[in-house]
Protein backbone atom coordinates (compact mmCIF):
# COMPACT_ATOMS: atom_id res chain seq x y z
CA UNK A 1 0.00 0.00 0.00
CA UNK A 2 1.13 3.46 -0.91
CA UNK A 3 1.46 5.99 1.85
CA UNK A 4 2.64 9.66 1.84
CA UNK A 5 5.52 10.81 4.22
CA UNK A 6 4.36 13.39 6.49
CA UNK A 7 7.24 15.40 5.32
CA UNK A 8 8.99 15.76 1.74
CA UNK A 9 12.69 16.43 1.64
CA UNK A 10 13.09 20.28 0.09
CA UNK A 11 16.02 18.95 -1.85
CA UNK A 12 16.46 16.26 -4.92
CA UNK A 13 17.98 13.14 -5.48
CA UNK A 14 20.45 14.70 -7.95
CA UNK A 15 21.71 17.97 -5.78
CA UNK A 16 22.18 15.17 -2.96
CA UNK A 17 23.86 12.49 -5.38
CA UNK A 18 26.10 15.57 -7.05
CA UNK A 19 27.14 17.28 -3.62
CA UNK A 20 28.29 13.36 -2.46
CA UNK A 21 30.31 12.83 -5.76
CA UNK A 22 32.06 16.49 -4.65
CA UNK A 23 32.03 15.90 -0.86
CA UNK A 24 35.68 16.20 -0.96
CA UNK A 25 36.30 17.99 -3.71
CA UNK A 26 38.52 21.49 -2.32
CA UNK A 27 37.32 24.89 -2.46
CA UNK A 28 37.62 28.79 -2.23
CA UNK A 29 35.49 28.43 1.51
CA UNK A 30 35.80 32.70 1.57
CA UNK A 31 34.62 32.82 -2.09
CA UNK A 32 31.27 30.70 -1.57
CA UNK A 33 30.60 32.56 1.95
CA UNK A 34 30.49 35.64 -0.13
CA UNK A 35 28.66 34.19 -2.99
CA UNK A 36 25.54 33.19 -0.04
CA UNK A 37 25.98 36.43 0.91
CA UNK A 38 25.03 38.43 -1.71
CA UNK A 39 21.66 36.50 -2.88
CA UNK A 40 20.43 38.40 0.80
CA UNK A 41 19.67 41.86 -0.50
CA UNK A 42 19.88 43.92 2.34
CA UNK A 43 22.19 46.71 4.48
CA UNK A 44 22.57 44.71 7.36
CA UNK A 45 25.09 42.05 7.68
CA UNK A 46 25.29 38.54 7.30
CA UNK A 47 26.65 36.06 8.88
CA UNK A 48 26.52 32.02 7.93
CA UNK A 49 26.84 29.22 10.71
CA UNK A 50 26.14 25.95 11.34
CA UNK A 51 22.03 26.35 12.40
CA UNK A 52 20.00 28.46 13.99
CA UNK A 53 20.96 27.13 17.14
CA UNK A 54 24.57 28.07 16.46
CA UNK A 55 23.59 31.74 15.52
CA UNK A 56 21.39 32.04 18.82
CA UNK A 57 24.62 30.70 21.16
CA UNK A 58 26.70 33.22 19.41
CA UNK A 59 24.56 36.26 20.43
CA UNK A 60 24.57 35.10 23.92
CA UNK A 61 27.79 34.82 24.15
CA UNK A 62 28.64 38.04 22.10
CA UNK A 63 25.94 39.99 24.46
CA UNK A 64 27.37 38.74 27.31
CA UNK A 65 24.29 39.47 29.50
CA UNK A 66 24.06 39.96 32.88
CA UNK A 67 23.30 36.51 35.49
CA UNK A 68 19.68 36.49 35.65
CA UNK A 69 18.67 38.60 32.43
CA UNK A 70 15.46 38.05 31.28
CA UNK A 71 14.85 36.47 27.37
CA UNK A 72 11.35 36.62 26.72
CA UNK A 73 10.04 34.30 23.98
CA UNK A 74 7.41 33.06 22.01
CA UNK A 75 5.89 29.91 23.81
CA UNK A 76 5.63 27.52 20.90
CA UNK A 77 9.53 26.79 20.40
CA UNK A 78 12.30 24.39 19.95
CA UNK A 79 13.50 22.97 23.21
CA UNK A 80 16.61 23.44 22.47
CA UNK A 81 15.81 27.20 21.94
CA UNK A 82 15.43 27.29 26.11
CA UNK A 83 18.09 25.35 27.12
CA UNK A 84 20.61 27.50 25.80
CA UNK A 85 19.28 30.52 27.34
CA UNK A 86 19.33 28.46 30.57
CA UNK A 87 23.09 27.64 29.61
CA UNK A 88 23.94 31.32 29.82
CA UNK A 89 22.90 31.67 33.03
CA UNK A 90 19.92 33.38 31.71
CA UNK A 91 15.92 33.50 32.41
CA UNK A 92 13.56 32.31 29.22
CA UNK A 93 10.09 33.91 29.75
CA UNK A 94 7.70 32.15 27.50
CA UNK A 95 4.76 34.30 25.91
CA UNK A 96 1.44 32.71 25.37
CA UNK A 97 0.78 32.49 21.24
CA UNK A 98 -2.43 33.81 19.56
CA UNK A 99 -3.69 30.81 17.95
CA UNK A 100 -5.14 33.32 14.36
CA UNK A 101 -1.88 35.03 14.16
CA UNK A 102 0.58 31.99 15.68
CA UNK A 103 2.51 35.05 17.13
CA UNK A 104 3.52 36.03 20.88
CA UNK A 105 0.12 38.08 22.56
CA UNK A 106 0.89 41.31 22.56
CA UNK A 107 -0.80 42.04 25.76
CA UNK A 108 0.76 39.26 27.11
CA UNK A 109 4.37 40.67 25.80
CA UNK A 110 3.86 44.07 27.31
CA UNK A 111 2.61 42.46 30.38
CA UNK A 112 6.14 40.40 31.26
CA UNK A 113 8.73 43.35 30.14
CA UNK A 114 10.36 43.98 33.54
CA UNK A 115 13.79 45.90 34.23
CA UNK A 116 15.58 42.47 33.32
CA UNK A 117 14.01 42.23 29.93
CA UNK A 118 16.77 42.27 27.25
CA UNK A 119 15.52 40.13 24.48
CA UNK A 120 12.49 39.13 22.99
CA UNK A 121 12.28 36.08 20.39
CA UNK A 122 9.72 35.22 18.22
CA UNK A 123 9.02 32.42 16.08
CA UNK A 124 7.54 32.17 13.25
CA UNK A 125 5.93 29.00 13.16
CA UNK A 126 5.13 26.21 10.52
CA UNK A 127 6.07 28.98 7.58
CA UNK A 128 3.66 31.40 8.99
CA UNK A 129 5.31 35.10 8.88
CA UNK A 130 3.48 37.57 11.24
CA UNK A 131 3.84 41.14 11.43
CA UNK A 132 6.03 42.90 13.84
CA UNK A 133 5.60 46.09 13.62
CA UNK A 134 3.78 46.75 17.66
CA UNK A 135 6.33 44.44 18.61
CA UNK A 136 9.26 46.59 17.05
CA UNK A 137 8.29 49.82 19.05
CA UNK A 138 7.31 48.30 21.96
CA UNK A 139 10.78 46.71 22.03
CA UNK A 140 12.70 50.06 20.86
CA UNK A 141 10.57 52.13 23.42
CA UNK A 142 12.03 49.39 26.42
CA UNK A 143 15.90 48.68 24.95
CA UNK A 144 15.11 45.15 24.34
CA UNK A 145 16.50 43.11 21.41
CA UNK A 146 14.38 41.99 18.83
CA UNK A 147 15.09 38.62 17.48
CA UNK A 148 12.72 36.86 15.04
CA UNK A 149 13.58 33.47 14.01
CA UNK A 150 12.93 32.34 10.61
CA UNK A 151 13.48 28.79 11.11
CA UNK A 152 10.36 28.02 9.53
CA UNK A 153 9.41 30.79 7.56
CA UNK A 154 11.65 30.83 4.19
CA UNK A 155 9.80 31.32 1.29
CA UNK A 156 12.43 31.98 -1.81
CA UNK A 157 14.47 35.35 -0.59
CA UNK A 158 11.44 37.51 -0.72
CA UNK A 159 10.57 37.95 3.00
CA UNK A 160 14.71 38.06 4.54
CA UNK A 161 13.49 39.48 7.92
CA UNK A 162 12.26 42.46 9.62
CA UNK A 163 13.64 45.81 8.38
CA UNK A 164 13.72 47.07 12.01
CA UNK A 165 14.44 43.54 13.48
CA UNK A 166 17.89 43.29 15.44
CA UNK A 167 18.52 39.76 14.30
CA UNK A 168 16.76 37.21 11.92
CA UNK A 169 17.42 33.74 11.83
CA UNK A 170 16.85 31.37 8.73
CA UNK A 171 17.61 27.79 8.64
CA UNK A 172 18.57 25.22 5.60
CA UNK A 173 18.07 21.97 7.93
CA UNK A 174 17.49 18.60 6.42
CA UNK A 175 13.86 18.61 6.86
CA UNK A 176 13.74 22.56 6.45
CA UNK A 177 12.68 24.75 3.09
CA UNK A 178 15.56 24.78 0.23
CA UNK A 179 17.23 22.00 2.37
CA UNK A 180 21.48 22.34 1.99
CA UNK A 181 21.29 19.31 4.72
CA UNK A 182 22.05 22.46 7.60
CA UNK A 183 23.45 25.76 7.60
CA UNK A 184 21.97 28.96 8.83
CA UNK A 185 21.55 32.77 7.87
CA UNK A 186 21.72 35.44 10.22
CA UNK A 187 21.19 38.65 9.38
CA UNK A 188 22.44 41.23 12.22
CA UNK A 189 21.54 45.37 11.96
CA UNK A 190 24.30 46.06 14.27
CA UNK A 191 27.97 45.75 12.78
CA UNK A 192 29.58 46.03 15.96
CA UNK A 193 27.57 42.94 17.70
CA UNK A 194 27.95 40.68 14.13
CA UNK A 195 31.87 41.08 14.37
CA UNK A 196 31.44 39.98 17.73
CA UNK A 197 29.46 37.04 16.62
CA UNK A 198 32.09 36.50 14.37
CA UNK A 199 35.44 36.64 16.31
CA UNK A 200 33.54 33.84 18.48
CA UNK A 201 33.11 31.80 15.50
CA UNK A 202 36.36 31.62 14.37
CA UNK A 203 37.59 30.29 17.07
CA UNK A 204 35.61 27.17 16.69
CA UNK A 205 36.90 24.01 14.67
CA UNK A 206 35.21 23.45 10.71
CA UNK A 207 32.84 20.47 10.94
CA UNK A 208 34.55 17.62 8.76
CA UNK A 209 34.27 16.57 5.48
CA UNK A 210 33.67 13.07 6.41
CA UNK A 211 30.72 13.94 8.96
CA UNK A 212 28.99 16.00 5.72
CA UNK A 213 29.47 13.03 3.75
CA UNK A 214 27.74 11.01 6.15
CA UNK A 215 25.07 12.82 6.50
CA UNK A 216 24.71 12.97 2.61
CA UNK A 217 24.39 9.52 2.90
CA UNK A 218 21.80 9.15 5.46
CA UNK A 219 19.56 11.83 3.56
CA UNK A 220 19.81 10.27 0.01
CA UNK A 221 18.54 7.19 1.75
CA UNK A 222 15.22 9.04 3.58
CA UNK A 223 15.11 10.59 0.03
CA UNK A 224 14.81 7.38 -1.29
CA UNK A 225 12.52 6.23 1.40
CA UNK A 226 10.07 8.86 1.19
CA UNK A 227 8.56 7.12 -2.52
CA UNK A 228 4.50 6.33 -1.24
CA UNK A 229 5.12 2.81 -2.12
CA UNK A 230 9.05 2.27 -0.56
CA UNK A 231 7.56 4.18 2.65
CA UNK A 232 4.19 1.99 2.54
CA UNK A 233 6.52 -1.31 3.17
CA UNK A 234 8.75 0.59 5.70
CA UNK A 235 5.43 1.17 7.49
CA UNK A 236 4.49 -2.52 7.07
CA UNK A 237 7.49 -3.60 8.37
CA UNK A 238 7.54 -1.37 11.40
CA UNK A 239 3.84 -2.24 12.16
CA UNK A 240 5.01 -6.32 11.90
CA UNK A 241 7.56 -5.35 14.24
CA UNK A 242 5.72 -3.65 16.89
CA UNK A 243 8.03 -0.43 16.16
CA UNK A 244 6.11 3.00 16.63
CA UNK A 245 6.18 4.62 13.13
CA UNK A 246 6.00 8.28 14.74
CA UNK A 247 8.86 7.98 17.17
CA UNK A 248 10.96 6.24 14.81
CA UNK A 249 10.76 8.68 11.72
CA UNK A 250 10.98 11.36 14.21
CA UNK A 251 14.37 9.91 15.44
CA UNK A 252 15.34 9.28 12.48
CA UNK A 253 15.26 12.78 11.34
CA UNK A 254 16.46 14.06 14.59
CA UNK A 255 19.27 16.82 13.73
CA UNK A 256 20.73 16.56 17.19
CA UNK A 257 22.12 13.62 19.69
CA UNK A 258 21.16 13.93 23.83
CA UNK A 259 23.71 15.21 25.46
CA UNK A 260 25.50 18.86 26.26
CA UNK A 261 23.63 20.76 23.52
CA UNK A 262 26.96 23.68 23.10
CA UNK A 263 29.12 21.16 22.24
CA UNK A 264 27.55 19.70 19.41
CA UNK A 265 26.62 23.53 18.16
CA UNK A 266 30.22 25.14 18.70
CA UNK A 267 31.82 24.40 15.10
CA UNK A 268 31.50 26.15 11.79
CA UNK A 269 29.70 24.60 8.61
CA UNK A 270 31.66 22.47 6.91
CA UNK A 271 32.87 23.31 3.07
CA UNK A 272 30.97 21.02 1.45
CA UNK A 273 27.69 22.18 3.11
CA UNK A 274 28.27 25.54 2.40
CA UNK A 275 28.71 24.18 -1.14
CA UNK A 276 25.22 22.89 -1.02
CA UNK A 277 23.72 25.60 0.57
CA UNK A 278 25.23 28.20 -2.05
CA UNK A 279 23.69 25.55 -5.04
CA UNK A 280 20.28 25.79 -3.64
CA UNK A 281 20.30 29.18 -3.28
CA UNK A 282 22.15 29.84 -6.62
CA UNK A 283 19.32 27.69 -8.35
CA UNK A 284 16.33 29.06 -6.01
CA UNK A 285 12.88 28.75 -7.66
CA UNK A 286 10.93 31.01 -5.83
CA UNK A 287 7.58 30.04 -7.99
CA UNK A 288 7.98 26.25 -5.70
CA UNK A 289 6.59 28.30 -2.60
CA UNK A 290 3.92 29.74 -4.07
CA UNK A 291 2.50 26.51 -5.14
CA UNK A 292 3.01 24.65 -2.06
CA UNK A 293 1.19 27.70 -0.05
CA UNK A 294 -1.61 27.46 -2.81
CA UNK A 295 -1.99 23.45 -2.92
CA UNK A 296 -2.14 23.98 1.27
CA UNK A 297 -5.11 26.56 1.17
CA UNK A 298 -6.96 25.10 -1.77
CA UNK A 299 -6.67 21.88 0.87
CA UNK A 300 -7.32 23.90 3.90
CA UNK A 301 -10.34 25.27 1.77
CA UNK A 302 -12.05 22.03 1.81
CA UNK A 303 -11.79 21.48 5.78
CA UNK A 304 -12.67 24.92 6.51
CA UNK A 305 -16.37 24.50 8.05
CA UNK A 306 -15.28 21.14 9.77
CA UNK A 307 -11.41 21.69 11.34
CA UNK A 308 -9.42 24.65 12.78
CA UNK A 309 -6.16 25.42 11.32
CA UNK A 310 -3.92 28.15 13.52
CA UNK A 311 -2.51 30.53 11.67
CA UNK A 312 -5.72 32.11 9.50
CA UNK A 313 -4.60 35.67 10.49
CA UNK A 314 -1.25 35.17 9.51
CA UNK A 315 0.69 38.57 7.39
CA UNK A 316 2.42 36.13 4.75
CA UNK A 317 2.26 31.75 4.90
CA UNK A 318 4.21 29.36 2.74
CA UNK A 319 3.05 26.59 5.07
CA UNK A 320 6.08 24.99 5.56
CA UNK A 321 4.13 22.16 7.17
CA UNK A 322 0.27 22.15 6.92
CA UNK A 323 -1.11 21.85 10.54
CA UNK A 324 -4.50 21.14 12.01
CA UNK A 325 -6.10 21.37 15.71
CA UNK A 326 -8.14 18.02 16.93
CA UNK A 327 -9.17 17.13 20.14
CA UNK A 328 -8.67 13.30 19.05
CA UNK A 329 -5.39 13.46 17.05
CA UNK A 330 -3.65 10.41 17.67
CA UNK A 331 -6.90 8.65 16.74
CA UNK A 332 -7.15 10.53 13.46
CA UNK A 333 -3.24 10.20 12.83
CA UNK A 334 -3.50 6.06 13.21
CA UNK A 335 -6.49 6.17 10.90
CA UNK A 336 -4.93 7.97 8.49
CA UNK A 337 -2.05 6.31 8.11
CA UNK A 338 -3.81 2.78 7.82
CA UNK A 339 -5.38 4.77 4.73
CA UNK A 340 -2.01 5.76 3.16
CA UNK A 341 -1.31 9.37 5.47
CA UNK A 342 1.85 9.80 7.27
CA UNK A 343 0.63 12.50 9.15
CA UNK A 344 2.17 13.36 12.72
CA UNK A 345 1.12 14.61 16.41
CA UNK A 346 3.23 17.38 17.99
CA UNK A 347 5.98 14.40 18.94
CA UNK A 348 8.47 16.82 17.14
CA UNK A 349 11.22 19.63 18.27
CA UNK A 350 8.25 22.25 19.01
CA UNK A 351 7.11 22.64 22.42
CA UNK A 352 5.27 24.29 24.83
CA UNK A 353 7.74 26.06 27.07
CA UNK A 354 4.91 26.56 30.11
CA UNK A 355 2.23 25.06 31.02
CA UNK A 356 1.01 28.04 32.26
CA UNK A 357 0.95 29.53 28.40
CA UNK A 358 -2.72 28.25 27.54
CA UNK A 359 -2.67 28.48 24.01
CA UNK A 360 0.30 27.34 23.44
CA UNK A 361 -0.02 24.14 25.22
CA UNK A 362 -3.24 23.69 23.78
CA UNK A 363 -1.89 23.72 20.16
CA UNK A 364 0.56 21.50 20.93
CA UNK A 365 -1.97 18.90 22.60
CA UNK A 366 -4.26 19.07 19.54
CA UNK A 367 -1.88 19.37 16.52
CA UNK A 368 -1.73 17.08 13.53
CA UNK A 369 0.60 17.91 10.71
CA UNK A 370 -0.61 16.59 7.25
CA UNK A 371 1.66 15.28 4.52
CA UNK A 372 0.59 18.22 1.76
CA UNK A 373 2.81 18.97 -0.70
CA UNK A 374 2.74 18.88 -4.57
CA UNK A 375 3.90 15.27 -5.61
CA UNK A 376 0.84 14.56 -3.44
CA UNK A 377 -2.21 13.66 -6.45
CA UNK A 378 -5.30 16.43 -5.95
CA UNK A 379 -7.49 13.20 -5.22
CA UNK A 380 -5.48 12.04 -3.01
CA UNK A 381 -5.08 15.28 -1.08
CA UNK A 382 -9.54 15.25 -1.94
CA UNK A 383 -9.83 11.65 -0.54
CA UNK A 384 -7.45 12.94 2.87
CA UNK A 385 -9.82 16.24 3.08
CA UNK A 386 -13.06 13.70 3.27
CA UNK A 387 -11.16 11.13 5.72
CA UNK A 388 -10.88 13.84 8.11
CA UNK A 389 -13.85 15.28 7.23
CA UNK A 390 -15.71 12.20 8.18
CA UNK A 391 -13.69 11.59 11.91
CA UNK A 392 -15.01 15.43 12.89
Amino acid sequence: MKVYPRIELDISVKDLSLSLISSFAWSDRSKIIAQIQSYWHTSKEVLITLCVRTSFDLLLQALSLPSGSEIMMSAVNIGHMEEIVKKHNLIPVPIDIDLETLAPSLEMFKASISSSSRLFVVAHLFGAISSLNDYVEICKSHNILLVEDCAQAFDGLRYIGHPDADISLFSFGPIKSCSALGGSITIVQDRHLAQRMLDIEQIYPIKTDFWFFKRLLKYLCLKSLSNPVIFGILVDCLDFLKIDTNNFISMLTRGFQKGDIQAQLRYRPPNGMLRLLQHRLGHLDSSYYDRRSQIASDFLNLLKNFVASPGTDVMRHSYWVVPLMIENSETLMQKLRKAGFDSTTGTTSLKSLAKESAFATKLMKRVLYLPIYASVPSEELTRLAQLITDVT
